[in-house]
């Protein structure tokens, strides 16, 4: 039997402390995650959270697919997926091509009534999360990025929640929107020299869900696969990139959490391993 619960905080608070629940499962943010732990106590759990994964568009990737990966991780669902386009980290070598790419990109954009056929991109959830983008954005543009398309909350929709797709370029590592999960259409744009400097930027984050590589050598994927820090990596795909059977989850050391959503690894994660030892005598 499957009951859905819905209420404010006090009746998860409720449910996780309840002595009849043996095992939690959340999926949300790290700050309600964190909250949680200390209330469930030694209960088994999975525990899946924000994320911040990066894109990484080498010097020898398909530059067109990296960027419609990219701009389709930013907007879908209007960015409000933990495993979104939360930063982009461009090889310098293909920074303009790749810039270039990305407005193009985003034609495909129609930012309106989700049940407008036409629409491609709806509208936030609530007021909390639009806040969080304005004052991502604010904080990037006072710390010196540019804005190449969007920016701001939308005019003539029925409610503010109605944010345009937006491009920054020229973000740094010490910007909020670089650090934190924004949860909205923003695509920051990161510049590095070289696979180092990618890496060391990738991992400078408390955050590690799901990355992206875009790269044409195996050997460049596999560099990548084995050091990011994240849970799963996507090699020439989005970072949204999804299936059921998918073990899924954070890397350990970071704030996403651990144990893995989907598949056989949930219902490991989930399953007692039980030793019985006889005595035959």
């Amino acid at each position: 039997m499957i009951s859905i619960v819905p209420g404010p905080g006090a009746v998860g608070e409720a449910l996780v402390t309840h002595s009849g629940v043996d095992a939690i499962g959340f999926v949300g943010s790290s700050a309600t995650g964190e909250r949680i732990v200390p209330a469930m106590g030694l209960k088994r759990s999975i525990m899946e959270m924000s994320g911040n994964g990066p894109i990484v568009v080498c010097a020898d990737a398909d530059v067109e697919a990296a960027a419609a990966a990219a701009t389709y991780g930013a907007y879908w669902n209007a960015g409000q997926v933990c495993c979104a386009s939360e930063r982009v980290i461009v090889d310098s070598s293909v920074h303009a091509e790749f810039v270039a790419a990305c407005l193009r990109a985003a034609d495909v954009v129609k930012l309106g009534d989700p049940r407008d056929p036409a629409t491609t991109m709806g509208p936030l959830n609530n007021e909390p999360t639009a806040a969080k983008m304005d004052r991502h954005v604010a904080d990037a543009l006072e710390r010196g990025a540019e804005v190449l398309l969007g920016g701001s909350r939308a005019d003539g929709f029925p409610t503010e929640l109605y944010y345009q797709y937006t491009v920054l370029d020229g973000v740094t590592t010490d910007m909020l929107v670089a650090r934190e999960e924004s949860f909205g259409p923003v695509l920051p744009i990161l510049v590095a020299d070289g696979d180092d400097e990618i890496l060391r930027i990738s991992d400078d984050s408390e955050l590690g869900l799901q990355a992206a590589v875009f790269t044409q050598s195996l050997q460049r994927a596999f560099r990548y696969g084995e050091q990011l820090r994240t849970g799963s990596v996507v090699v020439n795909d989005s970072t949204d990139y999804f299936e059921g059977a998918q073990p899924f989850g954070g890397a350990a050391g970071t704030r996403t959490g651990w144990g893995r959503v989907g598949g056989l690894a949930q219902l490991r994660d989930m399953t007692d391993l039980r030793t019985v030892i006889l005595s035959l005598s």
